[in-house]
């Protein structure tokens, strides 16, 4: 990427482009309005020429193919005159000048931000989109360092298709909007596993640089386009081909293309995963703009949004703590309530019931707030007009906490509860203690298995794994898990039987299904403390790996799961 050092000629042209820039969008206007005038598409097209010269002599090369394809597009609309590609010839001109603009104030030049408007342009025009890795430079002629382990191929014939499986359901997951993270770690765990069972073939260098690239969407939090979806789909092409030609794919390398836009992706991280940390050393990637300072300077230059929704149900929630605080101190005998001014509060979140369209409530509440506002300071705290006080303030909580959960997935995972006299917050509160230990409990079994692997598979390291397997499926089965917990179960059976009372080390293949299996488990949890559901296409990956060890578990028809 070529920076710009002095912004002397861009500042001395400003005027010029933003002239031509001016002129060209009318014209744009123009032949909308009446398309019986093509000569000035004609004129447009010269606009468009000239910003080109001007963008290759800046050398903003982003600013150029932007223009160029401009000046196709209004040759396209002179034959054939589509409505998107108006529209999207509209947006370029906009998005160009603030490009512009852009670069005169921030000295950067940035070019993967006008990939977007040039992509929409050729998506219009019906042609082929362009990478986002088009800006990049990379050498892609240098090896894997350090070369790949020996693999296992006897052992990814066997398991293939398990492990495209389980990078499937984090696809899908991921597709569908759902817990990002989650479903990003669970396919960059299957292609690692792949990565290891394949070895040092002429697939090597792709699975490794795949694996990083996924690596970094998940722990550097890049966002996923359009294109990085697309690079992913086609990575589980890849996957398909090694369930279907075997050996054969594994001794082919991956198009180049492919790998070109898997290192962009690494270079946008900080090299966190170890994957992506070699990976980056090996291609010599340097730190550069990262994910978050392209979006970032997007948005900046692009402008952004929020959520009118949100800001209520915040402020909602803010008005009742209020008055529930106050209550707390008269329940405590602290201070002598100021009942009119507790009535007031009400009365506004009534109003604000209303405007979220909670009619009845409302007025509940403002029946009440009148009632209240006559009390003396010193009203009775145990008296039944305070406590059915309380219950009213309760269920306006509950309210707020119901517009919350509609801000969410619709799949979330957190229930209703079925006492409209439990505060969902308190009991959401408790659930999530219960999410909480149980990931405590998998992550001391991760450390106890990892431990038992590192000393020789001397089973002391395993002794208190099945106390913590018992805790584990006590607070799934509190949760209402049961097919987790029949998981989480079937590993407990696997380890006292073939670890702890093995008379011969298990061996590497079965701890790796071992951890995939607690793995799902894992994310599972974790997604309901993110309330982001990853969906049940994880536990059928747990189901699957524990069955490979001889475990098979069963739920019931619906195979529902509740927390």
């Amino acid at each position: 990427m070529v920076a710009i050092t002095n912004t002397t000629s861009l500042t001395f042209l400003k005027d010029a482009i933003d002239t031509t820039l001016g002129e060209a969008e009318a014209n744009v206007e123009a032949f909308a309005e009446d398309q019986a005038q093509p000569a000035v598409l004609d004129q447009c097209a010269e606009s468009f020429h000239q910003l080109r010269g001007i963008s290759q002599m800046l050398e903003l090369s982003a600013a150029a193919l932007l223009s160029e394809e401009m000046e196709l597009a209004c040759q396209e609309l002179k034959r054939h005159g589509e409505r998107p590609l108006m529209q999207a010839l509209s947006n370029a001109v906009v998005l160009l000048g603030r490009y512009f603009e852009y670069v005169q104030l921030k000295d950067r030049t940035l070019p993967e931000m006008l990939i977007g408007g040039i992509n929409e342009l050729r998506r219009a025009a019906g042609k082929a989109l362009i990478q986002e890795s088009h800006f990049f430079s990379v050498d892609l002629s240098r090896p894997r360092t350090p070369p790949a382990a020996p693999g296992d191929h006897i052992a990814l014939a066997r398991q293939s298709r398990r492990l495209r499986h389980m990078y499937q359901v984090g696809l899908l997951g991921l597709l569908r909007g759902q817990n990002r993270d989650a479903h990003l770690r669970l396919m960059a765990r299957a292609l690692e596993r792949v990565d290891g069972l394949s070895g040092a073939g002429a697939n090597s260098r792709f699975w490794w640089v795949a694996r990083a690239a996924t690596e970094t969407l998940a722990v550097d939090g890049l966002v996923i386009t359009p294109a990085r979806k697309a690079l992913l789909a086609q990575y589980d092409r890849q996957l398909k081909k090694l369930i279907y030609d075997g050996d054969h794919a594994l001794q082919q390398e991956a198009p180049l293309l492919l790998i070109k836009e898997s290192l962009y992706l690494t270079s946008l991280g900080a090299g966190s995963g170890p994957a992506a940390a070699e990976v980056r050393a090996a291609f010599a990637l340097e730190r550069g703009a990262s994910d978050a300072d392209l979006q970032r300077e997007l948005a900046l230059m692009t402008g952004s949004r929020g959520s009118v929704i949100r800001s209520v149900a915040g402020a909602l929630k803010d008005e009742i703590n209020q008055i529930k605080e106050t209550l707390d101190l008269a329940a405590q005998g602290v201070a002598d309530v100021d009942y009119r001014a507790v009535a007031e509060g009400m009365r506004r979140v009534a109003s604000t019931l209303e405007m979220v369209g909670k009619e009845s409530e409302a007025a509940a509440l403002r029946e009440r707030a009148t009632q209240v506002a006559g009390w003396p300071a010193d009203t009775d705290v145990d008296s039944g007009d305070f406590h059915a006080l309380v219950d009213d303030l309760l269920a306006a909580e509950n309210i707020v906490a119901s517009l919350e959960r509609s801000l969410a997935p619709s799949d979330d995972v957190r229930r209703a509860a079925t006492n409209s006299r439990i505060s969902l917050y308190q009991l959401d509160e408790a659930r999530m203690t219960v999410v909480g230990e149980c990931r405590a409990g998998l992550a001391l079994a991760k450390r106890s298995l990892a431990a038992y692997m590192e000393n020789q598979w001397d089973p002391m390291h395993l002794s208190n794994l099945p106390g913590t397997f018992a805790s584990i499926s006590g607070g799934l089965m509190f949760l209402e898990l049961e097919r987790a917990c029949q998981v989480v179960k079937a590993c407990r059976a696997q380890i006292e039987e073939q670890l702890i009372g093995a008379s011969q080390p298990p061996g590497q293949p079965v701890m790796e299904t071992l951890a995939d299996a607690l793995t799902g488990i894992d994310y599972y949890l974790e997604s309901m403390e993110e309330q982001k559901p990853i969906g049940d296409g994880v536990l059928d990956v747990a189901e699957q790996a524990v069955a490979e060890l001889g475990y098979p578990v069963t739920h019931d028809a619906t195979g529902s799961e509740r927390v």
